[in-house]
C-alpha cells in the first residue's frame, strides 16, 4: 500500500511543478504582453491586435492553474468558522465530507465544461492568428477535472492518515 502511496505521491509532486513552472511562464507571457502593449500604443501609437484577447484567455489559464495548486495544498477560499468549533473527529468527518462534495460538483462542472468546448469547436471559431477558440478554453473542462482529482487525492490521502494516525491526524491540511 505504501508503494503506490508514494508512486502516486511522486507523480502529483512532478505535476504540481509542472503547473507552477507553467504558470510562472504564462503570467510572465502576460506582463510581457501588458507592457508592450502600453509602450507600442504610447510610444510608438500602434500595437498588437490579439494581445488583448490572449491576455484575458491568459488570465483564464492563470485562474485555473492556481486554482488546481489552491486545492492541492487546500489554500483555497473556504468557510471553516463552523468545524473550527466541533471536536476533531467530527472535523475530520465534516471535511471529508465536504471534499467529496467539492469533488463531485467539480466532475459535474467538468462534464458541462467539457461540453461547452466541444460545441465551441464544432462551432469553428478563431481566436487569433490562427488559433482555434476551443483551444484556450480547454483549461475550463481540464481545470475542473484536475480540481476533482485533488479533491479524490486529498479524500484518500485523509482516510489513509486517518486510519494509520487515529485522532493525531487532521484531514483537509493538504499536501504541502
Amino acid at each position: 500500500m505504501q508503494k503506490i502511496i508514494n508512486f502516486f505521491s511522486g507523480v502529483d509532486r512532478v505535476f504540481a511543478k509542472f503547473v507552477k513552472s507553467l504558470l510562472i511562464v504564462i503570467l510572465l507571457s502576460m506582463v510581457g504582453f501588458v507592457v508592450l502593449q502600453v509602450v507600442l500604443r504610447n510610444v510608438f501609437y500602434s500595437g498588437i491586435s490579439w494581445a488583448d484577447v490572449a491576455t484575458r484567455h491568459m488570465v483564464l489559464w492563470v485562474a485555473f492553474l492556481g486554482a488546481m495548486l489552491a486545492t492541492r495544498s487546500r489554500q483555497h477560499i473556504s468557510i471553516d468558522a463552523l468545524t473550527r468549533m466541533i471536536p476533531r473527529k467530527a472535523r475530520n468527518a465534516v471535511r471529508i465530507a465536504l471534499d467529496m462534495l467539492s469533488c463531485v460538483v467539480s466532475i459535474i462542472l467538468a462534464k458541462a465544461a467539457l461540453a461547452f468546448v466541444l460545441e465551441e469547436r464544432a462551432m469553428g471559431a478563431e481566436l487569433f492568428i490562427g488559433i482555434p477558440t476551443w483551444v484556450a478554453q480547454v483549461i475550463i473542462p481540464f481545470g475542473f477535472a484536475m480540481i476533482a482529482i485533488e479533491y479524490a487525492i486529498g479524500v484518500c490521502l485523509d482516510i489513509h492518515r486517518i486510519v494509520k494516525d487515529g485522532d493525531r491526524h487532521v484531514a483537509g491540511k493538504g499536501r504541502e
